[in-house]
């Protein structure tokens, strides 16, 4: 299945040709699941680029036979915030999906599918949805943080938290500056804001590539924090990965690069990268050597740390194209222009109530807009016949 411009259509807007489809709802169901989501991915891209591009159509060639729209259904997964935006028919063995423009009274300037920015709720590691990602950056914007400030997780912090007698960060910095720990030995602190326990799975460098980013992001936005790989997230229990399974010198180049791979964006000045430190804890069974826990300490970051590029595409070129997290962000955050100083003018259309690639419209405030003129020259409705009147109204309202 790919995503291709349809170049020879009559439509004034974007074709998009997504190749062959199963549709229907049971069908969908029975279908493979890689198939089934690859599908869902490329639909879903090419309704994120579309709304964010003035809108368009999508057209997909029916694969199963004897398929009926009324009585089958669609089955395609879409997610809630394109409800109002697309209409369907079947034609023959196509599928048409037409898709409006994203109207950005939404809340939001630009139709986003998951912005990959990330922060820690109690013992959750949750993505932020548009809305809130955009509060989060503006938020970041007033007031960039200062990673050396007292609130930042560091040594002199953890020190000071453990004058409390159970303070889990406190009990976190202890574990990680342990140097050797006990197979099945259970911790005296639980997962909370400030750490995170997972496991190891069989593919223990996929294990961190899958799973580190989504930390990094979520504590580096948040407050700081610890993950330990190799600690059973529900019993508490060390369990490390065996040392014949595991590379020190290899796994660490694996969470360097991962973490260095991620996308920040910086509103200061400072330009500094994400600060982190690793470690990996011995685990002792009965006097030797079974394996290490790997043990990340994650800072506190001034800006906004991303798992990935958002996913959110548009139409550039003739192409579907992703949004690199720069662009992401300067989309989202535009604002209005800042007229202040221009008294006499007045804002006619706010970027705030507009598709995604209009621009604010300003007039001068002693000047009578179109409508307005309409209005006072002709009180009633006009006409068909009428449109000569208007093409003068027009030529007439450019001279003066």
């Amino acid at each position: 299945m790919s995503l291709n411009v349809d170049l020879e259509t009559n439509f004034a807007e974007y074709v998009l040709d997504v190749g062959k489809l199963i549709l229907g709802t049971q069908q969908r169901r029975e279908m493979d699941p890689q198939l089934q989501e690859k599908q869902n991915e490329i639909i879903l891209q090419a309704i994120c680029a579309l709304l964010n591009s003035g809108g368009g159509m999508i057209k997909a060639e029916i694969e199963n036979e004897d398929y009926s729209y009324e009585s089958h259904g669609v089955g395609l997964d879409l997610p809630l915030i394109f409800r109002g935006y697309l209409d369907a028919m079947q034609q023959g063995k196509l599928f048409l999906i037409f898709v409006k423009s994203w109207n950005t009274e939404a809340g939001v300037r630009v139709a986003t599918l998951c912005s990959n920015l990330y922060h820690r709720q109690r013992t959750s590691t949750d993505v932020m949805g548009s809305p809130e990602a955009l509060a989060f950056l503006k938020g970041r914007t007033k007031t960039p943080m200062n990673v050396n400030d007292s609130n930042s997780l560091g040594p002199q912090e953890a020190q000071g938290g453990a004058q409390h007698e159970g303070s889990v960060e406190a009990s976190a910095a202890a574990l990680f500056d342990r140097a050797q720990l006990q197979y099945l030995e259970k911790l005296n602190f639980p997962e909370s804001t400030h750490t995170k326990f997972i496991m190891f799975s069989a593919n223990v460098s996929q294990c961190i590539k899958e799973r580190l980013p989504k930390c990094v992001s979520a504590f580096a936005n948040t407050e700081g924090g610890y993950v330990f790989f190799g600690v059973h997230d529900e019993t508490r229990q060390v369990i490390g990965c065996e040392q014949h399974k595991i590379k020190l010198t290899t796994l660490r180049d694996t969470i360097n690069g991962c973490i260095k791979k991620l996308p920040v964006h910086h509103f200061c000045a400072r330009r500094c990268g994400i600060r982190y430190a690793i470690k990996f804890l011995e685990v002792h069974d009965k006097g030797a050597l079974h394996g290490y826990v790997c043990a990340i300490k994650v800072e506190r970051f001034c800006c906004a740390v991303f798992a990935k590029d958002p996913n959110c595409w548009q139409m550039k070129d003739c192409r579907v194209k992703q949004l690199a997290t720069k662009e992401w962000v300067a989309w989202m955050m535009e604002a209005d222009p800042d007229i202040s100083r221009f008294s006499e003018m007045v804002l006619e259309l706010s970027l705030s109530s507009a598709t995604p690639r209009s621009r604010a419209v300003y007039t001068h405030k002693n000047l009578e807009c179109l409508k307005e003129q309409r209005k006072r020259r002709f009180p009633g409705n006009l006409r068909f016949k009428d449109l000569h009147i208007i093409n003068k109204l027009l030529v007439e309202n450019v001279h003066e």
